[in-house]
């Protein structure tokens, strides 16, 4: 597992953030409309996982022996909030709820264009975001306990990822419901125990996993280097 560096990770990922937020407020303006403006919001709470896995890998790199038993509620914390990273791709619904807006006549208006790109740029950025601090995860435990145990947490994780969503997009329930109203989260758990829900967690967890599995093998994959190149690079 290829080792990055969280520095200029972290630096990437601001600029990703920084164009998104560019282009929104750009087309908001060209538009003159608010209406995605909590997109913010959501992209923010994207960001808190990495946060998260970011104070869990420098823990992990400690050596004293405590710093383990403080990595473990850092990464109890990351799987709490991973879900909003991805929740953000449930915002697509908002182009189809404003369809009368978009669609006159056979013809689609230009607006659309913009809020699509608008849109898809926020879920691009809030996955880049929440797959980073899930490779950061997978890091710590694929280098304690091996890489067994660490394909089985990002797959359970991304299971979880995918029950967290809809748990957020169908019965509106946030990440802090679990300190503040957690009779409520229990009862909403209980009532989210059916097929439909089944289905939408094994649709989407597999998406999750698909795309992380992507990002996960360009990170890691290594190219053959021709012959003239590695000479070319002995010379400098």
């Amino acid at each position: 597992m290829k080792k990055l560096n969280y520095m200029y990770m972290f630096i990437f990922l601001s600029a990703v953030t920084g164009v998104t937020l560019v282009l929104h407020y750009a087309a908001a303006d060209w538009l003159n409309q608010t209406y995605f403006n909590f997109l913010i919001w959501n992209l923010f709470l994207g960001w808190i996982p990495f946060l998260f896995s970011s104070i869990t890998y420098g823990l992990s790199r400690l050596k004293w022996k405590g710093a383990l038993l403080l990595a473990i509620p850092s990464a109890m914390m990351w799987l709490l909030f991973f879900p909003n990273s991805s929740y953000i791709i449930t915002d697509l619904l908002h182009l189809t709820t404003r369809s009368s807006r978009y669609f006159s006549q056979n013809t689609t208006e230009y607006k659309y264009w913009y809020d699509l790109m608008v849109v898809l740029m926020f879920v691009w950025a809030g996955l880049l975001v929440g797959f980073v601090s899930m490779y950061q995860i997978q890091q710590v435990i694929y280098e304690r306990w091996g890489r067994a145990l660490s394909w089985i947490f990002v797959i359970g994780g991304t299971a979880l990822a995918s029950y967290g969503v809809l748990l957020g997009r169908v019965y509106r329930l946030n990440s802090w419901d679990a300190f503040t109203n957690s009779d409520l989260l229990i009862s909403l758990m209980q009532e989210s125990v059916r097929r439909p829900s089944l289905a939408f967690c094994v649709f989407f967890g597999t998406f999750l996993l698909t795309v992380y599995l992507t990002f996960y093998y360009l990170l890691n994959a290594r190219g053959v280097t021709p012959r003239n190149t590695e000479s070319f690079d002995k010379q400098m």
